[in-house]
């Protein structure tokens, strides 16, 4: 059943990348990067044990509507346990404002803790506006870590240094609208408060000269989930290689 799936959205996928490329082929954009991160903080939390390799994938069509996907592995001591995040929707711009709206689908294969939460979705706002980077998420569906009508807001900031580093600076907060609750109806986090401070990173990061990839050293700052409990602070490292 698992397979069905995994091989339902790499179709979709697909579909949805041959019917954005017509008209605009020629003007078509593809971005594409390999990540190798020592450790994977999604929203605060710590995602499977030790270092993951992640790819990212995403086509936009010269008309503005994009599709994209990320895979992650979570655990090496269990390759069946992954991520695959597949989204879609639309970018633009308005005068200096760069954004993209749309939907993401989260899924988790194997048997992590998450397993079950495969097939949450949400809807996106994010944007650039000079340095500063944000985005807001909302579920449309329930899960065992988030619920219907949550919102996630992150707003940060990347400053050029010389020599070809950087630093970037990016806190996220937390609007919890109800309980977090597994499929068979389980309490996961009972909601005991309706606003919570969720995590902060401190990234230094530097480009290699010569070469498509970036270094870059990472503090994250865990906040609090839907019931108080405090998440960890984590230092990590990243390599990140963008494909041409």
């Amino acid at each position: 059943m698992k397979l069905v799936k995994k091989h339902g959205l790499l179709r979709g996928l697909c579909l949805l990348i041959i019917m954005i490329s017509v008209p605009g082929m020629a003007l078509a954009q593809i971005q594409a990067n390999t990540i190798l991160k020592s450790k994977y903080i999604w929203g605060g939390v710590l995602m499977g044990d030790g270092a993951v390799i992640q790819g990212n994938l995403k086509y936009t069509a010269e008309n503005g509507l994009f599709v994209g996907g990320m895979f992650s592995t979570l655990d090496f001591s269990h390759p069946g346990n992954n991520q695959i995040d597949v989204k879609a929707g639309y970018s633009g711009s308005f005068g200096k404002l760069d954004y993209e709206t749309g939907l993401v689908r989260h899924g988790f294969t194997g048997d992590s803790p998450t397993d079950e939460d495969a097939g949450v979705l949400r809807s996106f706002f994010s944007g650039s506006l000079g340095s500063i980077r944000f985005i807001v998420l909302s579920p449309l569906n329930d899960s065992s870590w988030t619920s219907a009508g949550d919102v996630y807001a992150n707003i940060g900031f990347v400053k050029p240094l010389p020599a070809d580093f950087r630093v970037a600076v990016s806190a996220g907060a937390y609007y919890f609208n109800d309980d977090a609750v597994f499929s068979d109806g389980r309490v996961a986090f009972e909601k005991t408060q309706s606003f919570a401070f969720r995590d902060a990173t401190l990234s230094i990061e530097r480009a290699v000269p010569s070469l498509p990839v970036d270094l870059g050293l990472h503090y994250s700052i865990g906040g609090e989930r839907q019931n108080g409990l405090e998440l960890d602070d984590h230092v990590w490292f990243s390599i990140n290689m963008r494909l041409p």
